[in-house]
């Protein structure tokens, strides 16, 4: 490159200087250069804006101070100022003094060759306009990269400007927004929204006030939700258009929807009062999530292996009974566990695998979930639509899937609610239905806590009483140390205790105690069984077992003293007949007699009392019975003691043996006139009686139905319980030794029972007793008390008496009394001798005498056996008791003859002779 020295200044004339000071007051670079690009002049102002000093550039071309590029891009602007005749605008940079310098510089000719180049420095306004490109570029990114759709218009509505994301969120198309026609863009927006008029109505309220703000709420008619706010533009303090901004807050909504939901669903569950309740509320909350108008929730019963429908809401399909597992959607949705969306693309895929039947009208979309409680499906949640411009997608699983979750658990908490009410409503129908008293306690205060109404009942205080008692105030005092032992066992059965009722009463318990919580406190659950009946009922079981042994006893004694006063006293009368009346030993025999008769008495009478003895019961009428002995009672109770009699006027018959009443009411009135030492008053009535079941029950426990009663009631001294319970014992008596037997109430009981009666003793010290015998009324008319007859003196016979008695004496004495008035006897031992006995016998025999009770073969039986050979044959039984068939329960079957023992000879002879002519 070649240089040239720099041209020497001339000396400035006086118009130079002038031009000079000018020029140093001005800030901009001034220089002329020539057609070749030469310095020729530089005006002496802003030398720090200089390229480079201005004694250096002087005479230099712009190749010689710039680089290539630069010196051609500077000459091009002369050549093209030269050529054009006119200035050229242009801006450039230099780096001066290490920093970047930009110029605005005018390229203006003067003449032919040369041309003037004012520069002014505009680093200043570059580094704004940069500052301003990079704020806008950052502004522009930020407008674009919003997840927020952003419309700017002008005052008059038009679009002035909007971001991608608006075109997205809008779906308008980009060859529509390109026209920035806000009519067509408008009409695309107003087809999406539910809610045209009332988009519009704000766009045109905001239009109207300028300066106002707004926010609400876009919902679509596809389900998405957008939130609209709206700002003013302002510039330089002025309205210069709306800003609008547009934010999808659908999955936001959603999601709070979804988790609302849940909290719906969890408050039903607490709220609703069944399960179909809570059902029904889901129903609901899903319906406000997604298109549910279909809708079923199905639960499976594995132990029943049964699919029910408890909740089913579907517009063609009504029944949705319970069944087995079959190839349904819901089965396919809880045997594999999975979420299913059953399109119909994909129901027909199934249908062809054969993993699912089509059962039911056929839905567009079916979608199911599966509810699982931990990891059980215990059901499946199920929406299905039937509309063809209603679809279900994966957001609709989603909300089905979000929410199966918390209906599970809120069906789990209503099922363990409903089972834990139907456990409470089951104990509270134990607790409050049992008959039995029931009640809860405290462990610490022994407080009584609650009660049944049957402890109410039978204890007699009411709820409030017993809330305010504790379990001591209802034992005896006596027991109390016992009760306080027993509170240290934790459970159990506890019997022998005895409670105190509000009357005072006193009843016989069981306890049954079991530890429970009640209230957050420890407590005890007590059932109080009421044992006083049963052990009354035990008490007379056990005292009718010992009479009944006693009984047995008696009895079978009686039997035998029966053979061996048979033989005294017919051997004593045989004696007294052969014995002279002036013979100073019949008063011995005499004796001897009287205390058979007295042993004979006392053998009847335990025979009454074991119920052996034979009656011959007829219908009576018991104020019959009682007029009949009515002198005879006056004469025995003495004139110290009244008599007094109520007898009903239309008293029903009884069946009962006359003799035998008569000694019931004959023992009665002794025992009255005995407990009345200072006199008092008897009273005997008779009335009609009609007990009914319940009555029967609580107070005599014998069985319904009617009944004939005499009561004996005396004012005498009474009788304390200890002495009831012995009352109908044999030999018991509370009379002086001597004063009697003791058999006289036995025989009493005796004859009422087997009569098919009852008998009950009601006495307390000092207020008398009352005796009441029931006898089954019967039906039919009383029949006449026989009247007394002279006994005839006995007549002779001459016929053929076969006598059978396994007792020898009584066989001898027998014999010897038939023989002696004429008759001819055979006699045998036992039934196989009396058979053998009538093979032999040739002749006829007229009778057989035969005991009733043989070793053997009964009376009974050898007399069937000789009925066939000897037709004509009477028969006649003897026995002091019998459990033969001729009897059924001591009483004769029609057309039996039999004779007592002990007998006298003259009775059996009379009573042969009465057979015989019969």
């Amino acid at each position: 490159m070649t240089t040239h020295a720099p041209t020497p200044i001339p000396p400035l004339r006086e118009p130079d200087a002038e031009l000079q000071a000018l020029f140093s007051a001005i800030s901009d670079v001034i220089l002329v250069l020539d057609a070749d690009g030469r310095y020729v002049k530089i005006a002496p102002s802003s030398p720090s804006l200089l390229y480079r000093p201005a004694p250096e550039l002087i005479g230099r071309t712009l190749h010689e101070v710039f680089d290539q590029d630069n010196a051609d891009k500077f000459l091009g602007y002369i050549h093209r100022a030269l050529a054009a005749r006119e200035t050229v605008q242009a801006e450039y940079s230099l780096q001066i003094a290490g920093r970047e310098v930009w110029f605005a510089a005018a390229i203006s000719p003067m003449d032919d060759r040369h041309v003037v180049l004012v520069a002014r420095d505009i680093s200043d306004r570059k580094r704004a306009e940069q500052d301003l490109r990079e704020t806008l570029s950052l502004l522009n990114a930020t407008f674009e990269s919003t997840a927020d759709g952003i419309l700017v218009v002008d005052p008059e509505g038009r679009i002035v400007s909007f971001n991608r994301r608006f075109a997205e969120l809008w779906r308008i198309p980009d060859s529509v927004l390109e026209t920035r026609d806000a009519a067509e863009t408008r009409s695309f927006v107003l087809e999406q929204v539910k809610d045209p008029d009332t988009f519009l109505a704000k766009i045109d309220e905001l239009y109207h006030r300028p300066e106002a703000s707004s926010f609400d709420v876009l919902l679509f008619k596809d389900g998405r939700i957008f939130e609209r706010y709206s700002q003013p533009q302002r510039i330089a303090g002025k309205t210069a258009g709306r800003v609008w901004v547009f934010r999808d807050v659908t999955d936001r909504r959603r999601a709070e929807q979804i988790q609302l939901a849940t909290y719906r669903i969890s408050e039903a569950a607490h709220a609703a009062g069944n399960l179909h309740d809570l059902f029904a509320a889901i129903h609901e909350i899903v319906g406000g999530l997604m298109p549910a108008k279909n809708f079923y929730i199905a639960l499976y019963d594995p132990a029943a292996e049964l699919l029910s429908f408890p909740y089913f809401v579907d517009e063609y399909d009504t029944d949705f009974p319970a069944k087995r597992m079959g190839k349904g959607l819901t089965e396919y949705v809880l045997r594999t566990g999975q979420a299913l969306l059953a399109t119909p693309e994909l129901h027909q895929e199934l249908e062809q695998r054969g993993e699912v039947e089509l059962i039911g009208p056929a839905s567009i979309d079916w979608l199911g979930v599966p509810l699982k409680a931990g990891d059980r499906t215990i059901g499946v949640l199920v929406a299905q639509t039937y509309t063809p411009g209603v679809r279900y997608g994966e957001r609709e699983k989603h909300i089905l899937q979000f929410v199966s979750t918390q209906i599970a658990m809120a069906i789990e908490r209503k099922r363990a609610e409903e089972g834990l009410l139907e456990n409470e409503r089951r104990y509270r129908l134990l607790f409050q239905a049992n008959p039995e008293a029931m009640w809860v306690y405290d462990c610490e205060t022994l407080r009584f806590l609650a009660v049944n109404a049957a402890a109410v009942q039978r204890y007699g205080y009411s709820e409030q009483e017993f809330l305010a008692m504790t379990l001591r105030d209802i034992r005896l005092a006596s027991e109390l140390a016992r009760f306080e032992e027993r509170l240290l066992n934790d459970t159990g059965t506890f019997t022998g205790f005895r409670h105190r009722r509000k009357d005072g009463t006193l009843i016989d318990v069981d306890i049954e105690s079991q530890p429970i919580s009640f209230a957050g406190r420890p407590a005890r659950l007590v059932l109080a069984r009421d044992v006083t009946a049963r052990r009354q009922l035990e008490e007379q079981l056990r005292q009718a077992q010992k009479m009944e042994a006693v009984g047995q006893l008696a009895g079978g004694i009686a039997h035998d003293f029966n053979n061996l006063l048979t033989a005294i006293l017919g051997c004593t009368q045989l004696l007294l007949h052969a014995t002279p009346r002036e013979d100073e030993r019949r008063e011995d025999i005499e004796e001897i007699k009287n205390a058979g008769l007295r042993a004979a008495e006392l053998t009847r009478q335990l025979l009454a009392f074991s119920r052996r003895q034979v009656l011959a019961p007829k219908l009576l009428d018991m104020n019959a019975v009682v007029a009949t002995m009515d002198k005879m009672l006056r004469r025995l109770i003495g004139e110290d003691v009244a008599l007094m009699t109520e007898l009903a006027a239309d008293l029903g018959p009884v069946s009962a043996d006359p003799g035998q009443l008569e000694q019931v009411l004959l023992n009665l009135a002794v025992n009255a006139r005995d407990a009345m030492p200072q006199g008092g008053r008897l009273t005997i009535a008779t009335a009609n009686v009609l007990l009914t079941e319940e009555y029967a029950e609580r107070h005599h426990r014998l069985p319904p139905g009617q009944y004939v009663l005499l009561a004996v009631s005396d004012t005498g001294v009474g009788m304390d319980e200890a002495t009831q319970k012995h009352l109908f014992e044999p030999f018991f008596t509370t009379k002086e030794v001597g004063k009697g037997t003791g058999l006289g109430l036995a025989t009493v009981y005796g004859i009422v029972k087997q009569s098919g009666g009852y008998i009950w003793v009601y006495s307390e010290p000092g207020h008398g007793t009352t005796v009441k015998v029931y006898l089954p009324r019967v039906a039919g008319a009383a029949e006449p008390l026989p009247a007394a007859e002279a006994v005839p003196e006995p007549r002779r016979g001459t016929e053929t008496v076969l006598l059978v008695e396994d007792a020898a004496p009584v066989r001898t004495l027998a014999r010897k009394s038939l023989e002696s008035c004429g008759y001819r006897v055979l006699d045998a031992a036992d039934g196989r001798a009396a058979l053998e006995l009538s093979a032999r016998h040739a002749g006829g025999i007229d009778i057989l005498v035969t005991d009733v009770v043989m070793p053997g073969m009964s009376g009974r039986e050898l007399a069937e056996r000789l009925a066939p050979l000897r037709p004509a044959m009477r028969v006649l039984y003897t026995s002091g008791y019998t459990d033969d068939a001729m009897v059924h329960q001591g009483v004769l079957r029609s057309g039996v003859a039999f004779l007592q023992k002990p007998f006298m000879p003259e009775s059996l002879t009379r009573k042969v002779r009465e057979v015989l002519d019969g």
